[in-house]
């Protein structure tokens, strides 16, 4: 047993918990962490609250299997258990649901935590603002594609709070999905004086692409293309990259279309299996491309690229095959 552990003991025994909270985190943030979650057991059994919260917290943002996948919501569930109106808590629990992909359970706990936020229990302060909380729903609803509810609740951000970057991005894009456009531009472009974003830029070049403005669009596009190696959101590259094929045919340069074409259909051949929408989009790549190919006006470098043997050359190879396996045949292979 570490001198840490003995010492947190006499703390709980002294019934100084405080101390011995933060003596547990002084071990975590050293990376002594069989030290920090054994003297939160401790804690647990003296039913200190803090302690509970925090080994959820460890068990969402820390642990590699993330408890096998629980996100620290069975801590959590304890804690409510004992005070069901912690707007900290519920707000654990929400990114918890969100973590095993139920947002639409998260979007519920967040509406949850709109409501208690008048009434919130007097032991704690919560963390997390209002505004937080109002930001931090309409990002659930955007996760969850809910995009005029999202809206809504973007209107009703702005007149409480007034616009900031982040409202200005999310504004952006919701009134390009809703077919504001040009709207949508004037929010887009406050966002990005204040700080540049791919999301940005590729809801830009969608609202451009929209408004048939396809040069300025490609722009846009070519940009998130620039630093695509930083994005892990297959939905987003595919989106940007096909846009970009689609700016060229309308632009006549299905020489350029063709290598976005490709390069956006080999993109999505290495994931396999893919979701209606995006399969939807690798067909429509697939199609548009077979029509340039067929103009011939196009010469695909990338399909030439691959050698085919001539009829009489595949001929004589496979006499020579059928003569080596008779040859193994008689050997007794």
């Amino acid at each position: 047993m570490s001198d840490a552990i003995d010492t947190a003991k006499l703390y709980i025994q002294d019934g100084n918990y405080k101390e011995a909270f933060k003596l547990s985190k002084k071990r975590h943030s050293k990376d002594e962490v069989e030290d920090y979650l054994t003297i939160l057991d401790l804690l647990i059994d003296e039913d200190y609250l803090p302690a509970l919260e925090e080994k959820g917290l460890y068990y969402q943002y820390y642990d590699e299997s993330h408890d096998n996948g629980d996100y620290g919501e069975k801590y959590f569930d304890k804690y409510l258990e004992k005070q069901p109106r912690s707007i900290n808590v519920i707000c654990d629990k929400a990114l918890s649901r969100f973590n095993k992909n139920k947002i639409d359970e998260a979007l519920e706990y967040m509406d949850k935590v709109e409501e208690k936020y008048k009434s919130y229990s007097s032991i704690e302060k919560p963390r997390i603002s209002k505004k937080e909380v109002k930001i931090g729903k309409i990002e659930l609803l955007i996760q969850a594609k809910k995009y005029d509810d999202a809206l809504t609740n973007l209107n009703e951000y702005e007149k409480r709070y007034g616009g900031d970057t982040k409202s200005d991005l999310y504004k952006g894009q919701m009134l390009q999905k809703n077919g504001e456009n040009n709207k949508a531009l004037e929010y887009l472009d406050k966002s990005l004086e204040n700080e540049e974003t791919l999301i940005a830029y590729n809801s830009k070049g969608d609202a451009l692409y929209e408004l048939g403005e396809y040069k300025t669009a490609l722009k846009q596009y070519n940009h998130c293309i620039s630093y695509e190696r930083q994005v892990d959101d297959l939905e987003l590259l595919t989106n940007f990259n096909h846009k970009a094929a689609f700016c060229c045919v309308r632009l006549g340069d299905d020489k350029e279309a063709v290598k976005y074409l490709n390069k956006t259909i080999n993109m999505l051949n290495e994931h396999g299996r893919l979701p209606k929408d995006l399969e939807a989009i690798y067909q429509k790549c697939s199609f548009e491309k077979e029509r340039i190919m067929k103009t011939g006006d196009v010469e695909d470098k990338e399909f030439k690229q691959t050698r085919f043997f001539s009829a009489k050359t595949a001929i004589i190879l496979l006499i020579i095959i059928f003569i080596m396996y008779a040859i193994l045949k008689m050997m007794g292979f």
